[in-house]
């Protein structure tokens, strides 16, 4: 499959190293309007046709897919056109930072019959999908209730690291707790019907907006899941523990890409699950990257598509209406009010 990569920061490099992992995939053309990344990128990639336009980027064809890696808040002009050429895409979450333009990049991909996926790859960590496993088995017994926990002090400022969430509204809650509330649909296999929450940014936050959320969501069946993730904490070193509670016993997840144990119920101590050594961000996304091309080859529907985004996506958005009304918001009454009951 030969990719067209759009964007290159510091995710779009990376992007580029994880298409050379994959066989069968390869490096049609690369853009972005930044003159010092394109010749960065040539230094890598010397044999990759650079580009600082994205309709002539298109234009030169040869392409296969486009992935898209670039900030969200100009991707639904991108898709636009890329759909009108005839593209299926691999976007970067979110899809988008508004929600009508979400619904309306999901209708373009499907009018169009091209596949969108939304690069959710910690689907893809090996601890997460254990987790599903052991979950959905009901070893354990049924899931009553979740505790999600991560904190972490993140320099925006820091090499390596994309500089927009620095003035974005909700870098927390789009940037990261999408991640996490992706999870916990995913890992339950259960969608959410009720979310209540509230962000908040503190005082010594170099963001412009919330960096910081709690929530409590309420899925099918009455499992509640309590919810605080943060890019301010108060200390460097960061914090992460994701544990379910189940009739039988408990599944801990004690490092946010790996360190997986479940304890039954008269365990004396949590007896680990054995997991394969994983390069996250590289190895979770070069899996949904396999998982695209098997798509496109076989017409089974693709990973992460938008349609599936769209219920996280609009989690996020029901959750930022949560803490600006201090209400708690129905999943169900949120749907009708934004025209999304179509693609539930």
């Amino acid at each position: 499959m030969r990719l067209l990569l759009v964007g290159l920061g510091n995710r779009g490099t990376m992007w580029a190293d994880v298409v050379a992992m994959v066989g069968g995939a390869g490096l049609s053309g690369a853009m972005d309007v930044d003159p010092a990344r394109l010749a960065a990128f040539h230094e890598r990639y010397p044999a990759v046709p650079l580009h600082d336009d994205l309709d002539r980027a298109i234009a030169a064809g040869g392409h296969d897919a486009v992935l898209l890696v670039t900030p969200p808040g100009g991707h639904l002009d991108q898709l636009r056109r890329i759909f009108a050429a005839g593209l299926p895409v691999i976007a970067e979450k979110p899809l988008t930072v508004d929600l009508a333009d979400a619904k309306a990049a999901v209708a373009l991909s499907e009018q169009a019959r091209l596949s969108l996926s939304v690069c959710l790859n910690f689907r893809y960590l090996p601890v997460s999908q254990r987790m599903r496993e052991i979950i959905l088995s009901g070893e354990l017994g049924a899931v009553g209730m979740g505790q999600f926990v991560y904190q972490r002090s993140r320099d925006g400022m820091r090499p390596g690291l994309n500089r927009y969430p620095l003035t974005m509204r909700h870098p927390m809650m789009l940037e990261q707790s999408i991640h996490h509330f992706d999870l916990i649909r995913h890992c339950y296999g259960r969608e959410v019907e009720a979310i209540s929450c509230r962000t908040w940014n503190p005082s010594w936050s170099m963001y412009a907006h919330d960096s910081s959320v709690q929530c409590l969501l309420t899925l099918e069946g009455g499992i509640e899941v309590s919810y605080i993730g943060t890019w301010t904490s108060g200390w460097n070193e960061p914090m992460f523990l994701w544990r379910t509670d189940c009739a039988g016993g408990v599944v801990l997840q004690r490092e946010v890409f790996s360190d997986l144990a479940v304890a039954r119920r008269t365990d004396p101590a949590p007896i680990p699950v054995a997991l394969p050594d994983v390069r996250a961000y590289y190895d979770d996304t070069a899996e949904l990257l396999r998982a695209f091309i098997a798509s496109r080859q076989t017409g089974a529907p693709p990973p992460c598509s938008g349609r599936d985004h769209l219920k996280t996506l609009a989690l996020c958005f029901a959750a930022i209406e949560s803490s600006q009304n201090g209400t708690v918001v129905d999943m169900g009454d949120f749907y009708a009010r934004n025209g999304l009951t179509t693609f539930a």
